[in-house]
């Protein structure tokens, strides 16, 4: 066992700290696609790491084909047999054909780009979509095995409200490692969610449990777990935070748990006090993927000063077996919050262990924090139908 691991408690959670911008500061260029040969985390799931890289690659490389494809097929326009040249071009880069009405008005008039351009976005979304549902490009086969590990911690319901940036939008399935399936998920602007929606699925929820015993039956002793995903940036807090809360983590912080309780005391308003809510706050960087979690004491608070850092856990576990990794991550989640249950430190201490492999995913892919560490989204999908599907 390392001698490392019987440090004082107290080291391994952090407190909240004002960052400060680094004006003039551009962060390093580095290449996307060949992964390090450094060592890696004693706890970081590399197999999964290479799957999901081979699918973020695709999905990238997919969508940014599309400009080149059609810049290709302008110059082509007024050439002979330019239908066929172009359906075969489209063939060969996008990996499906074009509408035949809009190539075949190009010879009486100037070919319309902008229609090409919309159909090929959806076309290439609609594509990973297909794929998604049908050849689990993200390998999330262990539902089964999470749903009963959530009830085993005393969690009916892992039900998460992450903002709506684009950078978020891999939050379940890469920063957490979960399963898609077995998670709620519904993103909201600044992760401020509605509440009404919330009660209604939590109303849901609970009726299932009562009348179909889904996901378990209503008299196991199990509770609906609430969690909101802030997020912040390291490289340049300042100007690459969180939008809809002036790219101020604290107030990002604040506002996430101020709509946490709200929602509780909704649901004591409506069905007394009693009612089985708990909640969770994570704070995400979305330059590193690291997390923060604000692990809730034994009364239920949250208390934004006090987090389990996923990237101070990783530097300080690094050199450990797995099995004291682990355990060094376990006590911190208890040093956290005083009297912490023990059902929601074996929930915390999880997402912090999946998220050692996602850290690693960064490094290993990206470099110390991603390349562009702003918006790069290649879709932005508003409206009902494009939450399920991760791109």
């Amino acid at each position: 066992m390392s001698t490392r691991r019987h440090s004082s408690r107290a080291s391994c959670w952090s407190q909240v700290g004002t960052a400060q911008a680094r004006p003039g500061v551009t962060p390093t260029r580095r290449p996307l696609a060949r992964a390090s040969l450094r060592g890696q985390h004693p706890l970081t799931r590399a197999e999964d790491n290479a799957r999901l890289f081979d699918y973020e690659q695709r999905v990238k490389t997919a969508f940014d084909g599309i400009v080149p494809a059609l810049k290709r097929l302008s110059a082509l326009q007024h050439e002979e047999n330019f239908e066929a040249r172009a359906q075969a071009l489209a063939r060969e880069q996008l990996g499906f054909e074009l509408p035949e009405a809009v190539l075949a008005d190009a010879w009486v008039e100037q070919l319309d780009m902008r229609e090409l351009f919309a159909w090929c976005v959806f076309e290439t979304y609609h594509r990973f979509c297909d794929e998604f549902f049908t050849a689990d490009p993200l390998g999330a086969t262990r539902d089964d095995e999470f749903v009963s590990f959530l009830q085993a911690c005393g969690f009916h319901t892992l039900d998460v409200s992450p903002c709506a940036d684009g950078r978020l939008a891999h939050v379940i399935r890469y920063v957490l490692r979960l399963p898609y399936r077995a998670v709620r998920r519904k993103s909201y602007a600044g992760a401020m969610f509605d509440i009404e929606d919330s009660v209604q699925k939590w109303v849901e929820t609970e009726m299932l449990r009562f009348r179909e015993g889904r996901p378990n039956t209503a008299d196991a002793p199990t509770r609906y777990l609430k969690t909101v995903v802030y997020h912040y940036s390291s490289v340049d807090p300042a100007h690459e935070g969180c939008a809809a809360h002036g790219s101020d983590a604290g107030r990002a912080a604040q506002g996430g748990l101020d709509r946490l309780l709200a929602f509780q005391q909704a649901i004591q308003n409506s069905f007394c006090c009693g009612a089985s809510i708990d909640l969770l706050l994570i704070g995400l960087d979305t330059d590193t993927d690291a997390i923060r979690v604000h692990v809730p004491d034994g009364d239920g608070v949250i208390d934004l000063d006090r987090y389990v850092d996923a990237r101070e856990v990783y530097a300080a576990t690094a050199s450990y077996s797995a099995t004291d990794a682990e355990r060094y991550i376990s006590e911190c989640a208890q040093a956290a919050a005083a009297g912490a249950a023990s059902s929601m430190v074996e929930l915390v201490s999880r997402l912090i262990s999946n998220n050692i492999s996602q850290i690693d995913y960064v490094r290993s892919y990206h470099g110390e924090h991603y390349e562009d560490i702003g918006h790069a989204e290649r879709f932005i999908g508003a409206g009902i139908g494009f939450e399920e599907v991760q791109l």
